[in-house]
């Protein structure tokens, strides 16, 4: 039917470009296109808060912003319409597949959905609502969480992220409970000699969170002997357990830099079994280590290491 080959052609060009199979200069022209838009409306929401540019060129950031909220909303419209050419494995034991409209409901409670329509929302509240929602403005930014999408790097934290996320959880836990009992103890500690500081637990976390981090703004110490040795120990704590989540996320980061080498060289070792690389294994090689996002000089160089050892052990 022709709607299913527009709706397949317009999947294909919303797809960015490096997940598709088949790379298109139409859906490369097209990725190029939003990020540049998306990089122009986070400038143009920057620029109208600078009051001499908001005031002078307010006319055109409006006709700009309400080019940019249509060409957004036609673009969430579309990845609507065209999920169900998203092809879902499906779950082992059933064989049932989800109708259009339930592939289409589920696409939209996808985080990048939600982020998609957060980007426009603003906009058209501003329409139907009388009230102030200048506050909502900030949902803006989720122009610039768009750019995710197209980002091979951003995707790898996230599956990072993800991966690790009972042990953030777990972490972040820890940390929490820390800071209350250095909250709790610097209160006892301080509460007599400076009350208008450590008035009570819930004042005196700013401390402990500002202490913890080791940013320490100086709006609040410890004037005690108790509270400054006390404060020494939180610093030090601090040091050693906001550590953790970065340490956390670099070592998974890491691994997952590893699996993607490790795949490449599988790729590369099949390749090169018969001695030789064609021109279809060198695309192939090629179009592998774009999707796995690895550097083409490291990539260069695992290909000749892998050559030389191939050929060492004949």
């Amino acid at each position: 039917m022709p709607s299913n080959r527009l709706r397949k052609a317009c999947y294909s060009l919303l797809r960015p470009n490096h997940e598709s199979k088949q790379q298109s200069l139409a859906s490369q022209i097209f990725d190029y296109f939003l990020i540049i838009l998306i990089l122009a409306n986070i400038l143009a929401m920057m620029l109208e808060t600078v009051e001499h540019i908001g005031v002078r060129w307010h006319q055109q950031l409006y006709y700009f912003e309400l080019v940019s909220v249509a060409i957004f909303t036609v673009e969430y419209l579309l990845r609507i319409w065209t999920s169900v050419e998203h092809k879902m494995p499906h779950k082992q034991g059933s064989e049932q597949s989800l109708t259009p409209w339930q592939m289409r409901m589920k696409y939209i409670r996808s985080p990048m959905a939600l982020i998609d329509l957060c980007a426009i929302l603003p906009f058209y509240l501003s329409m139907f609502f009388t009230l102030d929602l200048r506050v909502l403005r900030i949902l803006r930014l989720a122009r610039l969480i768009k750019l995710g999408r197209y980002s091979r790097s951003i995707q790898t934290l996230v599956v990072v992220v993800r991966n690790e996320s009972k042990t953030l959880i777990a972490a972040l836990g820890v940390l929490f409970m820390v800071m209350m009992i250095a909250a709790t103890g610097m209160y006892y500690l301080e509460r007599h000699a400076q009350p208008e500081v450590f008035s009570s637990i819930p004042a005196s976390l700013w401390w402990a969170l500002v202490t913890l981090t080791t940013v320490g703004y100086g709006d609040v110490v410890p004037i005690t002997t108790g509270g400054r040795i006390f404060g020494a120990l939180i610093t030090i704590l601090g040091v050693g357990f906001y550590a953790l989540p970065a340490g956390i996320l670099s070592s998974s980061f890491t691994e997952q830099m590893h699996m993607k080498r490790e795949r490449f060289k599988d790729v590369v070792r099949s390749a090169i079994e018969d001695g030789e690389l064609s021109e279809h294994e060198i695309e192939q090689i090629e179009r592998v280590r774009e999707l796995l996002d690895l550097d083409s000089k490291e990539a260069e160089l695992m290909i000749r290491l892998l050559q030389h050892k191939i050929k060492g052990s004949e």
